[in-house]
């Protein structure tokens, strides 16, 4: 039995695009995934892959009523407005 069942997203132990399992006979894991455009398929051994990292999928997305709190500075904090030019 598998650790992985088709549909599943999956990458090379390794590091690599996200692959998705397309067929699985035996050991022998049947993968697919998108490279310049055009599908690319591949038979990998299932010791060769793991499930990804979940991903953040806010699509960088606020939070109702967080709004930024004017521009970072260098460090990355809030700038202080008492430093500006008055106008």
């Amino acid at each position: 039995m598998s650790k992985f069942d088709i549909g599943d997203v999956v990458m090379l132990a390794s590091g690599s695009p996200r692959l998705t399992v397309e067929r699985i006979e035996g050991d022998e894991i049947h993968v697919l995934w998108w490279q310049e455009g055009m599908p690319a398929r591949a038979s990998l051994s299932g010791r060769l892959l793991r499930k990804p990292p979940p991903r953040d999928d806010d699509g960088g997305r606020r939070p109702p009523g967080d709004k930024p709190r004017g521009k970072p500075g260098w460090d990355g904090k809030p700038r202080e407005k008492k430093y500006f030019r008055k106008d």
